[in-house]
C-alpha cells in the first residue's frame, strides 16, 4: 500500500512541479528577452542571433529556476493534500509527515543532482557563449578582457595589451606581466616583462622589468631595470579589478584550478573560494527547500487553498533568498568562512524542516 501511496504522491509532486518548470522558464525567457530588447533593437541584431542567444538561457534558465518550482511543487502538493484531508488520510494508515515527506525529498534530491549537472557541463558553456553572442555578434565589440586558465589578457583604452598572472586591488599590485603596445597596423612595436608591478603615486612601478623594442627586418633593442615606473594612465586599478574571472563561465575543477593559481602567487582567494561553494551550494537549494516546505505545506489552513500554498511558497522563498545571498556577499567580502557564508541558509532551513517533520504530531 505504501508504494502506491508513494507513486500517488511522486505524481501529484511532478505534475505541480514540471507545470510550474514551464511557466517559470517562460517567465525567465520573457523577462531576459525584455532586458536585453534595448541592445538587441539598438544594435539591430538579426531574428537568427536574438534566437541563438535565448536558445543558450536555456541551461541558465534551468538552473535558475529549479529551485523555486521544487518548493513550488512541495508546498502545493502538501496543500492539496491537507486540503481535500489526504494527509489525515495518510497518517490514519500509519504515515507519519516524514514518510509522507519521503518521496518527494528523494525526488528532490534526484533533480537537485541534475541540477548540478547542468552547471557543470551545460551553464558555464552556455554563458560563455551568451557572452560572447553579446560582445562580438550583437554589439560588434571585442572583449577588453579575455581569460585563459589562471590569467587574463586586458586591453587598454590606448591599445595596448597586458597579459596578466593576478591582480590583487586592495595591495594595488600585478604580478607576472606582459605589457604590448602596438603600431597602428597592429604589428608590435614593443613588450615590456615583469615579475610585478605595485601603484604608487599614479603611476606602475615594476620590477625586474624588461623592454624590448623591436624594429622593422625582426631586430630589436633590449634594456632592463630592477624598478622602473610606468604612466599608471595606461590602465587604472579600478579597471582592473573589475575584470575578474567570471565565475559562471568557470565549472568547479576550472575554477578550482584558478584559485590554485592566484593562490600560489600570494594573492586574496575569498571572492573565488565563496563563488565555488556557491556553485556547489546553489543545486544543493533543490534539496534543502522540501525538508522546510513540506511541514509548512502541511500547516496551511485547509481553508486557504491554492493562494495559502503560494503565498507560504513566496514567503520561504524570499526568506530563504535574502539569507543566502547576503551571506555569500559576506563570503565573497571575506567577512564570512566561504563554507558558512555559502551553506549557513542551508543549514539553518535544513535543521528547522527536519525538526518540523519529526515533531510533527497532527
Amino acid at each position: 500500500m505504501f508504494f502506491t501511496l508513494d507513486r500517488y504522491i511522486l505524481r501529484e509532486f511532478f505534475r505541480i512541479f514540471l507545470l510550474s518548470l514551464l511557466a517559470m522558464m517562460a517567465f525567465y525567457e520573457m523577462v531576459t528577452f525584455i532586458d536585453m530588447a534595448g541592445y538587441f533593437f539598438k544594435f539591430k541584431a538579426p531574428a537568427t542571433v536574438i534566437g541563438r542567444y535565448m536558445l543558450y538561457k536555456i541551461p541558465m534558465a534551468l538552473f535558475h529556476v529549479t529551485p523555486i518550482c521544487v518548493l513550488l511543487a512541495s508546498v502545493l502538493t502538501m496543500t492539496q493534500f491537507s486540503r481535500t484531508s489526504e494527509l489525515v488520510a495518510m497518517k490514519v494508515a500509519g504515515m507519519g509527515l516524514w514518510r509522507v515527506a519521503a518521496p518527494i525529498i528523494v525526488a528532490s534530491g534526484a533533480v537537485s543532482g541534475l541540477a548540478f549537472l547542468d552547471s557543470e557541463y551545460l551553464f558555464h558553456l552556455a554563458a560563455r557563449e551568451t557572452n560572447r553572442i553579446m560582445y562580438e555578434e550583437i554589439k560588434h565589440q571585442e572583449r577588453t578582457t579575455v581569460f585563459s586558465r589562471d590569467r587574463f589578457w586586458y586591453m587598454a583604452d590606448d591599445g595596448a595589451i597586458w597579459y596578466l598572472g593576478a591582480v590583487d586591488p586592495k595591495a594595488r599590485r600585478l604580478s607576472d606581466v606582459s605589457i604590448f603596445t602596438t603600431n597602428g597596423d597592429g604589428s608590435v612595436r614593443a613588450r615590456y616583462t615583469a615579475d610585478g608591478a605595485e601603484l604608487v603615486n599614479n603611476h606602475w612601478v615594476f620590477t625586474n622589468l624588461t623592454q624590448r623594442k623591436f624594429a622593422p627586418g625582426g631586430r630589436f633593442t633590449e634594456t632592463r631595470w630592477d624598478k622602473a615606473p610606468l604612466d599608471g594612465g595606461l590602465v587604472a586599478i579600478e579597471e582592473l579589478g573589475q575584470a575578474r574571472l567570471d565565475p559562471e563561465e568557470m565549472n568547479l575543477e576550472q575554477i578550482r584550478e584558478y584559485i590554485r593559481g592566484i593562490r600560489a602567487k600570494g594573492y586574496d582567494t575569498a571572492a573565488y573560494v565563496a563563488d565555488m561553494h556557491a556553485k556547489v551550494a546553489f543545486p544543493l537549494i533543490t534539496l534543502v527547500m522540501p525538508l522546510f516546505a513540506i511541514p509548512m505545506g502541511a500547516r496551511s489552513s485547509r481553508s486557504g487553498g491554492l493562494l495559502a500554498g503560494i503565498v507560504v511558497a513566496v514567503v520561504i522563498g524570499v526568506t530563504f533568498w535574502f539569507m543566502f545571498s547576503m551571506s555569500v556577499a559576506f563570503g565573497r567580502a571575506g567577512r564570512l568562512p566561504p563554507e558558512l557564508a555559502a551553506y549557513g541558509a542551508h543549514v539553518v532551513f535544513g535543521l528547522a524542516g527536519l525538526w518540523m517533520l519529526v515533531t510533527d504530531r497532527r
